[in-house]
């Protein structure tokens, strides 16, 4: 997970604006009960909040910043007893960086709602676990999006359907319902999505880009000039520069993101239940024999770093990597902090935007539009489930929480101009924190290419069936890409394969 973590841990004040005249003494809702009967529902939240980082672990965590952040809870009023959430997942949301805000509104008076963290590993532990717990009758009551497999488990009966529960309709959720409903299955909406991001990007290193007389590909992209050629053109003249010179370093995950540049995806589920296997279609041909073509042309990575180019290991090896396939993100973060957030203080590096930066993968000239994969994030309610109307109260106070137009203004300056915040106690009491600094430029991009109004969104559904099915897929990609082998024959070898899968869910 990104290493830069918003942290509440101030005590969480709750206030409540209520929507009626009251006296000065009438108190909003209590923990755990409701406010008097003549009181309207609670409309806002106020948080103190922090920032903190997974680094110095031995140094505490008590800073001396103390902002307040207030959310508009007016279209989905709390309940104020929302309850225990039991929830299953591999990492704690309570602890995430992108809920971290979210569970501790919840966990305040103003909805009276816990959390017990059922940890599991990822994958297919996670998928077992799940299953096993919802038939021993001992279900949680949420998880994250990384349980749901579409149709894999969807069409199982694992989940709870929240039709009914959640209204598409209502304010916070019309401008996402196009995107709830891709996610449908047979007519029945499982998942309720309440924030759109990126999957996967073209990282790079501003400075890496100077040295070599490169063009920026932000420039390129500002331009409507990024297309594959202009990748390619790019990666083959910082090729040609040195023998060690990488074009571009992928993973079998991360090339369904060029793939879907082509505005076709190898599998496609559609919420009425139709599947369609387009292995063989000319479009996902025609973007694999591009890759096919660039590993021929010596421009793929040579595992001169290892197997697996993390963002930490990209951070210093990008003099000689020109891209890395990975979520940009992320990426971004982890190799900023890697340079910029050494062991201890005295060596950090405060305030300063750093060199990496990202674009969206090229437009496909063939294209009709500008095709890009994109990825969710969201909570599903496992079947049988005890507590589901405090899972459904979470899962709207997150969607409000991303469309509140004041709290995302203040995430975009606590990104781009935090706020100076110093240890309090510990061997580092009264040392400055580090904090990542994002680039103004960056963090826009980034918020550009989470919206769908930027972009036509597609999503790669070959990894919805199973873990195996996910790991053939993997290996199919990376034959291409690491041996150049022919798409054409290994493609017409496996689509058979993938049509007997297929017919499962028929």
């Amino acid at each position: 997970m990104p290493a830069f973590r918003k942290i509440l841990a101030c005590t969480l004040a709750a206030a409540a604006v209520l929507g009626m005249t009251a006296c000065d003494d009438e108190a909003p809702v209590a923990s755990g009960g409701s406010a008097a009967s003549n009181s309207a529902p609670a409309a806002a939240a106020t948080t103190s909040t922090q920032a903190s980082t997974t680094a110095d672990p031995d140094a505490g965590l008590e800073l001396t910043d103390k902002e307040n952040k207030v959310i508009d809870t007016s279209a989905c009023p709390p309940s104020g007893h929302a309850g225990k959430l039991r929830y299953l997942g591999f990492y704690d949301i309570t602890k995430d960086q992108k809920g971290t805000e979210q569970c501790l509104i919840f966990q305040s008076d103003l909805y009276g709602g816990s959390f017990e963290y059922i940890s599991t590993p990822s994958g297919s532990a996670y998928y077992d676990k799940l299953a096993n717990l919802i038939a021993s009758d001992d279900s949680p009551d949420i998880v994250t999006k990384d349980a749901m497999l579409l149709p894999g488990n969807v069409s199982k009966n694992l989940f709870e359907p929240l039709d009914g529960k959640i209204d598409l309709t209502a304010p916070q959720w019309k401008d996402i319902s196009s995107i709830v409903e891709q996610f449908s299955w047979k007519g029945v909406h499982y998942y309720f999505p309440h924030r759109t991001t990126t999957k996967y990007a073209l990282n790079y290193s501003k400075k890496t880009i100077e040295e070599n007389d490169l063009t920026d590909p932000y420039e390129l992209y500002a331009n409507g000039e990024w297309t594959w050629e202009a990748w390619r053109n790019m990666m083959i003249d910082f090729c040609n520069k040195d023998d060690k010179h990488v074009g571009f370093y992928t993973t079998n995950n991360t090339i369904t993101s060029f793939i879907a540049t082509t505005g076709t995806t190898m599998i496609d589920v559609q919420p009425d239940g139709t599947i369609t296997n387009n292995l063989l279609s000319a479009e996902v041909s025609r973007a694999m024999t591009f890759l096919e073509e660039l590993c021929r042309d010596g421009l793929t990575y040579d595992k001169s770093y290892g197997d697996w180019v993390s963002p930490q290991v990209f951070s210093t090896a990008c003099n000689n990597i020109l891209f890395t396939c990975t979520e940009p993100e992320w990426t971004y973060i982890a190799a900023t902090e890697n340079l910029q957030n050494k062991e201890g203080v005295d060596n950090d590096i405060f305030g300063e935007v750093s060199e990496f930066s990202f674009v969206p993968f090229p437009r496909d000239s063939m294209a009709d539009a500008y095709y890009t994969e994109f990825d969710t994030f969201g909570y599903l309610v496992p079947k049988g489930a005890k507590n589901i109307d405090g899972a459904v109260e979470f899962i709207n106070l997150n969607r409000m929480y991303d469309v509140d137009p004041d709290i995302q203004a203040k995430v975009r300056e606590d990104h781009v101009n935090p706020t100076k915040i110093y240890f309090e106690k510990g061997k580092y009491a009264g040392s400055e924190k580090w904090q990542m600094t994002w680039g103004e430029h960056e963090y826009d991009l980034w918020r550009e290419m989470c919206d769908p109004a930027n972009f036509t969104f597609i999503m790669e559904d070959a990894e919805g069936f199973s873990v195996d099915f996910t790991d053939k897929i993997g290996q199919l990609l990376m034959g291409v890409v690491e041996r150049s082998e022919s798409w054409a024959k290994t493609s017409a070898e496996f689509s058979p394969i993938a049509d007997g899968v297929i017919s499962e869910f028929k």
